[in-house]
């Protein structure tokens, strides 16, 4: 089952729920404060960063997906993988 992620616009809160995509669009309650006033968050995909010079010649800088190497998107240093929304 997926993992989606809830923002509570009464408390201000962030909460995870663990359930199926069906149920996840269902009106979902606050695990802090049980208001009904929650909104579903976009989840944050990791976008794979430019490789080093050593990365590159042992698996090949090019991954044949036609990357944009001049995106200049949102994303933290450790390359996605944290919840810090940088």
């Amino acid at each position: 089952m997926p993992l989606f992620e809830f923002h509570c616009r009464d408390c201000g809160s962030r909460f995870e729920v663990l359930t199926s995509y069906e149920q996840s669009r269902e009106e979902m309650a606050c695990a802090t404060c049980s208001s009904r006033n929650v909104k579903k968050l976009m989840p944050l995909v990791a976008r794979r960063g430019r490789a080093d010079s050593d990365f590159a010649n042992s698996y090949g800088a090019d991954d044949g997906m036609g990357a944009d190497d001049d995106f200049d998107g949102p994303g933290c240093s450790c390359g996605g993988s944290c919840s810090c929304l940088n």
